[in-house]
């Protein structure tokens, strides 16, 4: 082969060395707050008690419901996101942003609960 395909071969190859980086910082800081932001999920029930029948605070009820959803994507998202980020180049930041993305929604969704109505 000569000097200048040898020099032009890295550049086109894909980089693939780093794929695993996004994923790992990823799983790491939701893994260590999905705890939290489950008991706040938990200490959000408590803003049910004025509700004293069925439909009685259709928002609060809505805005749990978000929650659990969330809380529930939250896990499958982290174990999507590895196979994701190895196979696409181009959206490896927002693949693993959206594990962080998922407990951001559950945060949204607690605080923005109105209690008791």
């Amino acid at each position: 082969m000569n000097e200048s395909a040898i020099r032009s071969a890295p550049s086109s190859a894909p980089a693939r060395g780093n794929w695993w980086k996004g994923p790992l910082i990823s799983t790491l800081a939701t893994g260590l707050c999905l705890p939290l932001v489950t008991a706040l999920r938990g200490l959000a029930e408590m803003s049910t008690d004025p509700c004293y029948g069925p439909g009685a605070c259709p928002s609060t009820m809505t805005h749990l419901a978000v929650a659990d959803y969330a809380l529930l994507a939250a896990p499958v998202l982290i174990l999507l996101q590895w196979p994701a980020a190895y196979l696409l180049r181009q959206g490896r930041a927002l693949v693993s942003l959206a594990p962080a993305a998922a407990l951001l929604v559950v945060l949204g969704a607690v605080f923005s609960i109105n209690p008791g109505a």
